[in-house]
């Protein structure tokens, strides 16, 4: 089954992330060995729009008046700061008018405004970046969001945010449609050449969430590798896989010999480790994206775990650092470079 997937077209869309989407659905034909995917654009008007980049203009290949019936997906890019003036207008009425007759609507970035604006999240839960989230209240009251991922699917919309966005909205359309094996591949292609995309989705591709098979502690485990970032409490656990809490810490500790908050936060630690040997993000940043919450915390339990703060850790390989934790002159390092300090543990959920 080909599924039409249709980009909606506007002036000043950003040309990197509309191609991460484009060639992340080629890929995934060349690696099923079908055609799952047939792509095609709109816009309101065929007069040729200017993209983000100044040197390169686009035209759609059809107007949204007579956009063909047969659309599997919409999705609605990024791109310059949405004014609602006619053409957005447009934009948004065609989204209303064919939410109904779509399976899904896709969006990343400011996109999600338009499908706010056409009341498409009303209900619903979305991600989005800080410079958007006040305008989605005023056009959509109704709409919830998700503070915590970078990507999230509530109902028929899914929503992107943040670095990569397209790529990671590319990926996880492709899992839901033709499984992890192929979104894994994909992600690996795209690993060398787009920064986040092989720590994000290639490392810990193989554990991508999917809710469709598996135990509820391999979900959890599943889920937590793949959202460091997310509210990962107990209880929010228990509730996505429709446990009570104190029966999924009971099967956690069975099955795994840890307790639920221990391994959320191992696999915090490894993420902020993976993070500062990519050594591309600031620290208080990898604090936020590793769910380790503040710097200060972050840097507390690097000095218990690894007994060096983790602007040490980023100097020196991680294997280096367990090495020589144990060794005098690594200590005496450590004392000449950093404060006496009293180690404090960070309780997780």
């Amino acid at each position: 089954m080909t599924r039409v997937i249709m980009i909606v077209l506007r002036s000043n869309c950003g040309m990197l992330e509309i191609a991460s989407v484009v060639e992340g659905l080629r890929y995934a034909g060349e690696i099923s060995g079908c055609r799952p995917y047939g792509l095609t654009t709109c816009a309101a008007g065929y007069e040729a729009l200017q993209s983000e980049e100044p040197w390169i203009r686009l035209s759609a290949v059809y107007n949204i008046v007579n956009a063909p019936p047969e659309v599997d997906t919409l999705i609605v890019p990024d791109g310059a700061t949405v004014s609602l003036q006619d053409h957005d207008l447009r934009i948004i009425e065609f989204l209303a008018k064919r939410m109904p007759t779509v399976r899904r609507v896709a969006t990343f970035g400011n996109g999600v405004l338009f499908a706010a604006a056409a009341g498409i999240t009303r209900g619903h839960t979305v991600v989005a970046d800080g410079d958007v989230q006040g305008r989605l209240a005023t056009l959509c009251s109704q709409t919830i969001v998700e503070p915590h991922s970078d990507v999230h699917k509530s109902g028929k919309i899914w929503t992107a945010r943040g670095a990569s966005a397209g790529l990671a909205l590319a990926l996880s359309l492709i899992e839901e449609d033709l499984g992890r094996d192929v979104a894994t591949e994909v992600a690996r292609r795209f690993g060398s050449r787009l920064a986040d995309a092989e720590m994000r989705y290639g490392a810990r591709a193989g554990r991508m969430p999917s809710f469709d098979a598996g135990s509820p502690v391999e979900r959890v485990q599943e889920w937590v590798t793949a959202n460091p970032s997310a509210d990962l409490s107990v209880g929010k656990l228990a509730d996505m896989v429709a446990m009570s809490e104190k029966t999924l810490s009971r099967a956690f500790k069975q099955k795994t010999g840890h307790t639920v908050g221990e391994f959320v936060l191992s696999v915090r630690l490894r993420y902020a480790c993976e993070m500062l040997k990519a050594g591309e993000r600031k620290i208080k940043d990898i604090a936020r994206l590793s769910g380790l919450g503040s710097q200060a915390n972050m840097r507390q339990l690097f000095m218990t775990r690894f007994g060096c703060s983790p602007s040490v850790y980023r100097e020196v390989t991680g294997a280096d650092v367990q090495e020589r934790a144990s060794s005098n002159r690594f200590a005496a390092e450590r004392a000449d470079r950093m404060p006496d300090q009293a180690p404090a543990i960070l309780t997780v959920a």
